[in-house]
């Protein structure tokens, strides 16, 4: 049991540091900064996969954009009316839900341009690369090779960009965030520890509800996400944090109400760093099947349609676009390059345990 004397000294701990803010004798991190003890805390605001784009598509998509499955349904079943459901709406469902590597007979447009968003993954520069907008070569991101010419998943009207950031500020299911530890400088430290939580609470909003404030308190997930705790070692040279891999992160990942999961290997973590939040980049390889069953998990054909997004035709593609992770046996890759833009609040984090 602790002693009378320790829990004294619990009480008036935090009475002392709030007299000395009230009678202005805190110092000036006690009284400005977040910044507290060595640590920071930030909690996701956003969180989508990033897509180079241009205003009009044509460096990046000249072929035009991909059709959804509305407009091959079309193409397949020119006389559907006279077919019966099984051999049509049915057949497409279960290529959806049950996918291949076979041609499906249409084709798709892969993203062309030569700049893409993300991070050098594996420390080399091939023809499969991009360049990084800042000159930056061999990029690794195969995922927007495979959806930036796909409507959906093209901001700010996308279907996918708009649900998957609105379920982040209505539901808390998708409630990730970081600490950093061991911080002496937001500007520049040679080494910083950052950990992965889960937390359980609504973000801190403005008076619209739309708007994510830095302050708020977040929860840890001891229950249900302790399995998703992560542990990282890292540095921040001029504002700029970078965390060394991780070997596999599962992201709670909800869209329309569905909740799933993202499992990303080799996670990092590219951010700028303020007092009052960061923003940057998540980059790694996303694996295969859990990115696609989220995808149809969370939309079904209805919604996939109003984004253009055809499951069956963009399996194919990933599968064909896959860079890492090959299986034992049949050798084929089961994980693809990617990168996520992220953007986050300060929080403080308040665990329970």
């Amino acid at each position: 049991m602790r002693s009378p004397e320790k829990i004294l000294s619990a009480i008036i701990a935090p009475i002392a540091v709030c007299f000395s803010i009230l009678t202005g004798s805190a110092s000036a991190e006690t009284r400005d900064s977040p910044l507290q003890d060595g640590t920071i805390s930030y909690a996701m605001t956003d969180l989508f996969w990033a897509v180079y784009q241009t205003p009009d598509a044509k460096e990046e998509c000249p072929a035009g954009f991909n059709d959804g499955p509305r407009e091959q349904f079309a193409k397949l079943y020119p006389d559907h009316t006279e077919m019966t459901v099984q051999d049509t709406q049915l057949r497409q469902e279960i290529q959806t839900w049950l996918p291949d590597t076979e041609p499906d007979g249409f084709d798709f447009y892969e993203v062309e341009g030569p700049y893409s968003w993300g991070l050098n993954l594996d420390n080399e520069d091939s023809e499969e690369d991009f360049e990084h907008p800042d000159g930056t070569k061999g990029i690794d991101n195969q995922v927007y090779r495979a959806v930036g010419c796909v409507i959906g998943f093209r901001g700010p009207d996308g279907v996918e960009y708009i649900f998957q950031n609105k379920a982040i500020l209505d539901q808390n299911y998708s409630r990730m965030m970081i600490k950093l530890s061991d911080v002496d400088d937001l500007q520049n430290d040679e080494a910083v520890t950052i950990t992965l939580f889960r937390g359980m609470d609504r973000l801190l909003t403005d008076a619209t509800g739309l708007n994510v404030v830095p302050g708020g308190s977040q929860r840890i997930d001891r229950r249900w996400g302790e399995s998703l705790i992560r542990q990282t070692a890292g540095s921040i040279k001029n504002g700029i944090l970078s965390t060394v891999p991780i070997d596999e992160v599962i992201i709670p990942w909800m869209n329309l109400g569905v909740p799933s999961i993202q499992i990303i290997r080799d996670m990092q973590f590219e951010l700028q760093l303020t007092p009052e939040g960061a923003t940057g980049l998540i980059a790694g390889y996303a694996d295969i099947d859990a990115w696609y069953y989220q995808l149809i998990r969370n939309d079904s054909t209805h919604h996939l349609s109003n984004g253009q997004i055809s499951g069956i035709s963009l399996y194919k593609a990933l599968r064909r676009l896959a860079d890492a992770y090959p299986d034992p046996e049949s050798g084929a890759n089961t994980a693809i390059s990617t990168a996520l833009d992220v953007k986050m609040r300060q929080v403080f984090i308040v665990d329970e345990e």
